[in-house]
């Protein structure tokens, strides 16, 4: 038995999206100078990694209780979601993640204590990985607008 997906249609115009990442980057940023200077980067990489991951959580976890589990909705997620289910408030915990990997990856390049190629790579992959779904999307919106 085969069942349709269906996917998202939709990621609002009204959100800012880059805004929102770069806010992120800033943010992260603004939490890592703050925090004491006698921590090492490499401390303050963790705390901030810690809260990036709390954060996160908190966030899927209000998304499923505020919504019904189906396990097929990753795909609806991923297409930009659909007005009126709530799929469309995940696009700002994945905004907030991307500016958090980046600050991540920027933060690895400028202190050598924080880089490993393992976290180098992991980030990479991420940030590649959700940009190329952003063009993806950003392709299909473009070929339906040709029609």
């Amino acid at each position: 038995m085969h069942a349709s997906i269906d996917l998202g249609t939709n990621p609002s115009s009204d959100v800012p999206i880059l805004s929102l990442i770069f806010a992120s980057v800033i943010g992260h940023s603004l939490i890592f100078y703050f925090l004491p200077s006698s921590i090492t980067p490499y401390i303050k990489s963790y705390i901030i990694s810690t809260i990036h991951a709390c954060a996160s959580v908190i966030a899927v976890c209000i998304f499923y209780a505020r919504t019904s589990v189906n396990l097929t909705q990753v795909n609806r997620i991923l297409g930009g979601g659909i007005t009126g289910t709530n799929d469309e408030t995940m696009t700002y915990s994945i905004c907030y993640t991307l500016g958090y990997f980046i600050y991540d990856l920027l933060l690895m390049l400028y202190f050598k204590s924080v880089r490993t190629r393992s976290t180098l790579i992991h980030h990479i992959v991420i940030i590649l990985g959700v940009l190329s779904g952003k063009n993806n999307f950003d392709f299909r919106e473009y070929k339906d607008n040709r029609k």
